[in-house]
């Protein structure tokens, strides 16, 4: 380690060159990583706020929440199911619509002309305000009068939309009041309102037929054999909350896409980092043959520049999540950005180790060092 510090003291310009590219990679692998986070977390929000074990959809909906539509008796038989697996059972409503919100006059804060009024899509959600599906409210209060209020996810509020504003879904013509605003109650990266499912019926949109998509439980009964076969007799499956969530459309290939970007840039910039570290050996063969004639053993000549790998590794991951910081501070809330400790701290170990891997492949050049030849 001393041999190690000391050369990095004496060519300081060198080696800060070699942090400020281990810096930009790790910088980049830090903000995809935070980007995956955030849109991942925007598709799966309100599923994980439920703390459900498990959840029931029909059979006909390719255990798509979106597509599934169960009648009265598919509900009556769920709620059955659940009672016998000693488990609680919350009907859901779940509804893709667009809704109409009210635009902002310049300065004045008060609603814009209906002619200027913006259009978002939205999920619907009907629940049972009463029951563990009910959202938490971070702004505004809950909703008091169930066929007019409703609860509306706080990352509308970049649309112009506040408590107290009016929305319309379209293909109905009742108007529903913003209460409150809520927060992570998002459904594949799409806001959701939350209102009350007897209101969501009556005064929905007629063209989307309101209707149960799913029954959630508080436990998971989907190991339990006479739960499973009560739910297909019914022409309903029983999932997971997680097998729910990698259903869900684009979830998996997202997933997928930036788990291979990541480890990617992992690969590619310990490769870097090992071609500088190779480079900058061979340039100092001349001094390493000098340590071997002087009689400094090859074990720590190699331990000394692995040393010198994880110390140059180590310090462009710590700026490269200051700056990743940084940029969540600075970027606006619309982006889907969400740093997570467990996921940085995961990619600055795989970092520092590759990166030590990939710094041993000068230890060739210097166990083969000839003390004569090098220093000729």
């Amino acid at each position: 380690m001393f041999l190690a510090l000391r050369e990095i003291q004496h060519e300081p310009g060198r080696f800060a060159l070699v942090v400020s590219v281990i810096t930009l990679i790790t910088y980049l692998t830090f903000f995809l990583a935070s980007l995956a986070t955030g849109l991942a977390g925007s598709y799966r929000a309100i599923v994980d706020s439920w703390h459900s074990g498990s959840i029931m959809v029909t059979e006909a909906s390719n255990e798509n929440i979106s597509a599934s539509q169960m009648t009265n008796d598919q509900v009556v038989r769920a709620t059955s199911i659940a009672e016998d697996a000693d488990t609680h059972a919350s009907p859901l409503i779940s509804v893709p619509v667009v809704a109409q919100l009210p635009s902002r006059a310049d300065g004045d804060g008060a609603q814009g002309d209906a002619e200027n009024e913006s259009k978002a899509d939205v999920f619907a959600f009907g629940i049972d305000l009463d029951g563990r599906l009910s959202p938490t409210i971070v702004s505004g209060s809950g909703i008091t009068d169930p066929t007019k209020e409703v609860l509306a996810d706080e990352s509308l509020r970049a649309d112009g939309l506040a408590v107290g504003d009016t929305v319309r879904l379209l293909g109905s013509d009742h108007e529903w009041t913003v209460t409150g605003l809520t927060r992570d109650t998002t459904f594949q990266a799409t806001p959701v309102l939350t209102m009350d499912a007897n209101a969501l019926r009556e005064k929905g949109p007629v063209t989307q037929s309101p209707a149960t998509s799913a029954v959630v439980l508080d436990g998971n009964i989907t190991e339990d054999s006479r739960a499973v076969e009560a739910a297909s007799a019914a022409g309903l499956t029983l999932l997971t909350t997680e097998e729910l969530i990698q259903t869900l459309p684009g979830y998996s290939a997202q997933v997928l896409t930036f788990t291979l970007m990541i480890g990617s840039l992992i690969l590619v910039g310990a490769l870097v980092l090992g071609i500088f570290l190779y480079v900058l050996t061979l340039q100092k063969r001349p001094v390493l043959g000098i340590l071997r004639a002087r009689g400094v053993p090859t074990g720590y000549l190699i331990r000394s520049g692995g040393a010198q790998t994880a110390v140059l590794a180590a310090t462009g991951v710590l700026m490269g999540l200051l700056l990743t910081l940084l940029t969540s501070v600075i970027l606006p809330d619309v982006v889907p950005f969400r740093l997570s400790a467990g996921l940085n701290a995961v990619i600055a170990t795989a970092f520092i180790l590759v990166s030590v891997l990939g710094g041993l492949a000068s230890v060739r050049v210097i166990a083969r060092i000839d003390p004569v030849e090098a220093i000729s």
